[in-house]
């Protein structure tokens, strides 16, 4: 929408009836009592929109005061009537499947039925971005563009990619699902948007959440060059053969021909990390959901790359 001739986003995030009462208006706390495995972006709704008012404050206090542009900036912000969403659990088939999808969860199932029964939003005024990152590469990638220091397209992202996770994990901030559909971007900086499954040291944690918190620092410094190794190389890159095989080879020594170099270098340095956390995904989805995060692996693996001289 447009607000005096400047584009603005306008996100609208539903409000629970719990989340509405007195006592819980604007708390951070996990309301809904809700397994941790629920923030992992395989299906999660999300813990709250409150939650979610509070990393985009957070993020845009931190562009206010020039400590990091990397994210949109939040104008305005209001709760309205508004109607339940009608089609969120439907990748599932409904809240019955979603509640199977996350083990039966009887948290879950309140959280899925408060979400399909509630009658107010939140609604987020932002900083319109023009495109998603996944937009941008693959025309800039078509288009052969070249960065203001002559680095390809890809070596732009993963430096915008390291950057921002690290500055988001130094303050204790996981997003947990920057994919390049979440992520925007205008070719001048990449920005961190959709803050739907952000976890905050700066929220009413138990001890619990505090320590997943603690494990999960490193979570979004490889999930973000992972997923643009997984979903973002050139055609041909890996010439049709099964990404985790690919990359299993490629560390292995079996790297096929014609690889640009840029693109070549970032595998390098992305793939011992990506192993690590496909597989993870992978029991994750098919074997239990209370798989542990395995955050020494992966910092082990990212201490590989490091030594090896990047």
């Amino acid at each position: 929408m447009e607000i005096e001739g400047i584009r603005v986003f306008v996100k609208r995030v539903p409000l629970t009836d719990i989340e509405l009462a007195p006592e819980h208006v604007r708390s951070t706390a996990n309301l809904f009592e809700l397994p941790l495995f629920y923030q992992y972006g395989v299906g999660s709704a999300g813990f709250g929109a409150w939650r979610e008012l509070a990393a985009h404050i957070l993020a845009t206090g931190w562009v206010l005061k020039n400590e990091y542009a990397g994210f949109p900036l939040l104008y305005h912000w209001r709760v309205l009537p508004d109607s339940a969403p009608a089609d969120f659990v439907d990748e599932f088939g409904g809240v019955d499947g979603a509640v199977a999808h996350w083990e039966e969860s009887p948290a879950v199932r309140r959280r899925l039925e408060a979400i399909g029964g509630s009658s107010f939003s939140l609604v987020l005024f932002l900083e319109h971005v023009p495109q998603t990152l996944a937009a941008w590469l693959s025309n800039a990638r078509d288009a052969a563009w070249r960065g203001p220091g002559g680095e390809s397209s890809y070596e732009w992202v993963e430096d915008a990619l390291l950057r921002g996770t690290e500055f988001m994990s130094a303050r204790g901030l996981v997003h947990f699902d920057s994919h390049f559909a979440n992520l925007l971007t205008d070719g001048r900086q990449v920005y961190f948007a959709d803050f739907g499954l952000a976890l905050s040291r700066g929220f009413d944690l138990s001890a619990q959440e505090s320590a997943f918190l603690a494990d999960h620092l490193v979570y979004d410094r490889c999930y973000a060059p992972g997923h643009l190794l997984r979903h973002h190389l050139p055609d041909g890159v890996r010439g049709g053969t099964e990404h985790g095989a690919f990359l299993r080879a490629w560390i292995e020594g079996h790297r096929p021909d014609g690889v640009p170099s840029d693109i070549g270098a970032i595998i390098d340095r992305h793939a011992p990390h990506a192993i690590v956390l496909d597989d993870f995904h992978q029991r994750l989805l098919t074997q239990t959901k209370r798989t542990p995060f395995p955050a020494a692996e992966i910092k082990r693996a990212l201490a590989r790359t490091s030594t090896a001289g990047w």
